[in-house]
């Protein structure tokens, strides 16, 4: 053999070895690590990132739909939902932010997380006590998102666990709990990712104990249901109220300090929040500018319907609705901003003492009649009956918000029967208004 074919030999032979060792050495891991990476695409038009886990922090940049983003991690925000954390290439430059988890399609395991997306895998002991996480977390009548809303719990509220699962719509692991609300023994379901098993403390890491009293100093006030602009309206008190102080907090979205409160509303004992600014030490009294000659007059309402308003003005929020004929009492008068003649009036409705605004060519003065049925047009198991008009909400609370109110005859499509937060019997119902399908509960009571 000569010497060149030797030589042509050697060097084949060496290179396939190093062909043999870089494909087969780094290239392993390399795939390995590549797969092991979850990444998101984005599903909408338009995706904010945010600087965290939160709709109220501030805006890192805006990414387009199908932008790929690569997930670091996941957390709970203070909505309650799913974040992940996630860096991505922004104008050339590296960026890292916050995105809510169903506004992206993941490929790959999250980081912490196993391949059902829950943050466990741990199966709680029966009757074990968990504390809840976020400000706010929603309990549901069944183990997923799409289920009806059956109540809604404080950061630091106690529970009992009694069982754990599946979800059917995301695979993650919901616990079926029961608690106390308003005196009230109640069941339902919660995401696992809501619930630690120490306790997180109230709704606020600074939150102070208080005592005494305050009064609302502006118009209407509106008390939330945590210590947010974002958070949902549990009631609309006018001005004078008086409400009791339990609390303390700075804002997590704000930076303003919030106060807890407890007070009336329709004759339930609630609590809530409203910002310190909006409260005075003294009472204010009644709104300004009410002449007072027409003081604890009777009236009637002329109208099919009358709205009755929080304040003196067509765009201030309808606080009831009154049928022809009912009976109220004029407290005060005053020049609404659309220069027409405005009375505050109280009245009765569903039992309870309220007061609110009409305008003045609404209301026959003087005189009072016992409110007219404006009839049924059905009939029958469908209609609902028993008030003047009834009030429909979003779960089955007499505390939750209002999604809209029926006139009495009003007909309905019953879905289903509940028993809610007061320990009586509540029924879902749907019902098409103002060309609108509306879904929401109403007591039992009120439908015959």
């Amino acid at each position: 053999m000569s010497t060149n074919t030797i030589r042509k030999q050697s060097r084949s032979f060496l290179f396939a070895l190093l062909i043999l060792v870089l494909f087969s050495a780094p290239l392993g891991p390399v795939l390995h690590s590549q797969a092991a990476r979850a990444t998101g695409t984005v599903k909408n038009r338009i995706l904010n990132v945010r600087s965290s886990a939160s709709t109220g922090s501030s805006i890192v940049c805006k990414l387009t739909q199908g932008t790929k983003v690569n997930i670091i991690s996941e957390t709970t925000g203070d909505d309650g939902l799913k974040w992940y954390n996630v860096y991505f290439a922004y104008n050339g430059d590296a960026k890292e932010g916050f995105v809510r988890a169903d506004l992206v399609t993941v490929s790959g395991s999250v980081p912490g997380t196993s391949s059902g997306g829950s943050s466990s895998t741990t199966t709680p002991t029966n009757s074990s006590t968990r504390y809840v996480k976020p400000n706010v977390a929603i309990i549901r009548s069944s183990a997923s998102t799409k289920s009806s809303i059956y109540s809604r719990l404080e950061k630091g509220s106690s529970v009992t666990v009694l069982s754990s699962k599946t979800g059917p719509d995301d695979g993650r692991t919901w616990y079926k709990i029961s608690f106390s609300k308003n005196g009230s023994a109640l069941e339902g379901y919660i995401r696992g990712d809501l619930l630690v098993e120490t306790n997180p403390g109230g709704s606020g890491s600074n939150s102070t104990d208080l005592s005494g009293s305050r009064y609302v100093n502006v118009e209407m006030a509106l008390v939330r249901t945590y210590a947010s602009t974002y958070g949902d309206i549990r009631s609309r008190l006018p001005r004078g109220t008086q409400v009791n102080l339990v609390s303390s907090q700075t804002g997590p979205d704000d930076g303003k300090l919030w106060y807890k409160v407890s007070y009336q509303d329709n004759g339930y004992q609630l609590k809530g929040y409203i910002r310190s600014d909006i409260l005075s030490d003294t009472n204010p009294g009644a709104s300004t500018s009410s002449s007072g000659s027409t003081s604890n007059t009777s009236a009637a309402v002329r109208p099919a319907v009358a709205n009755i308003r929080s304040d003196a003005s067509t765009s201030s929020s309808i606080r009831s609705k009154l049928s022809a004929g009912t009976n109220v009492t004029i407290l005060s008068e005053k020049t609404g901003n659309d220069g027409q003649k405005w009375y505050q009036i109280s009245y009765t409705l569903n039992g309870s003492s309220m007061n609110g605004y009409i305008r003045g060519d609404l209301l026959n003065i003087g005189s009072s009649s016992a409110p007219t049925n404006p009839g049924t047009s059905g009939g029958g198991s469908n209609t609902s009956s028993g008030t003047a008009v009834a009030q429909v909400r979003t779960y089955a609370s007499p505390y939750a918000d209002i999604r809209a109110t029926l006139q009495n005859g009003s007909k309905v499509n019953i879905l289903g029967d509940v028993v809610g937060e007061d320990g009586k019997k509540w029924t879902k119902i749907s019902f098409t208004q103002d060309g609108n399908l509306i879904k929401g509960y109403i007591p039992s009571s009120y439908l015959k």
